[in-house]
């Protein structure tokens, strides 16, 4: 319950995180492109025209001051997009270690899981052992093809033996067809 908890919040952590590069990049695109939309227009005109040497002169001024004006607001974009570039970065960096913390706390349960079907198995493997081998073929063959083998499977030769001796040929047939077969 916990686990899946902590999934949804990762989840969520990332959508953000990724909103949030999204929505930094796009105010930055639509800054740039309406500038640089101002500064293609005064080029068109520009094309027309042969201007004299005063008039070069002028307009190279104002271009140099358009694009000292630009570095400027640039410069101050940059600075207003740094900490929240750094704020990203951090955030990331943290839904990292969740992940990498969420990765290891998966394994453990999945570790106990097994830990906890193979106890389950030995348990059922040490009943079935201890128990006349004419009454747990009786039980055996009402259960699932699968099961029973993987208890025969983990079983004594011996003691798998003399269940499957007692079972109907048929379904110890079956029984030891699946055996040769799976791991």
């Amino acid at each position: 319950m916990r686990s899946k908890a902590l999934l949804r919040a990762l989840l969520v952590m990332s959508c953000l995180l990724v909103a949030a590069k999204i929505g930094l990049g796009l105010v930055y695109l639509k800054e740039v492109r309406f500038k640089g939309e101002a500064l293609a227009g005064e080029k068109d005109k520009a094309k027309g025209q042969v201007a004299a040497p005063e008039d070069l002169l002028e307009k190279l001024k104002k271009r140099e001051e358009a694009l000292r004006r630009k570095e400027e607001e640039l410069a101050k974009m940059e600075a207003r997009l740094k900490p929240m570039k750094e704020e990203v970065e951090a955030k990331m960096a943290e839904l990292t270690e969740l992940q990498t913390k969420l990765a290891v706390y998966a394994k453990k349960l999945a570790e106990r899981e097994k830990a906890l079907r193979d106890a389950k198995m030995a348990h059922l493997v040490s009943l079935y052992s201890a128990m006349d081998p004419a009454k747990a073929a009786a039980i055996m063959d009402k259960l699932k093809l699968e099961t029973v083998v993987k208890i025969m499977r983990n079983m004594k030769g011996k003691a798998a033996g003399k269940i499957l001796a007692m079972m109907d040929p048929q379904k110890g047939a079956k029984i030891s067809e699946a055996l040769s077969r799976t791991k």
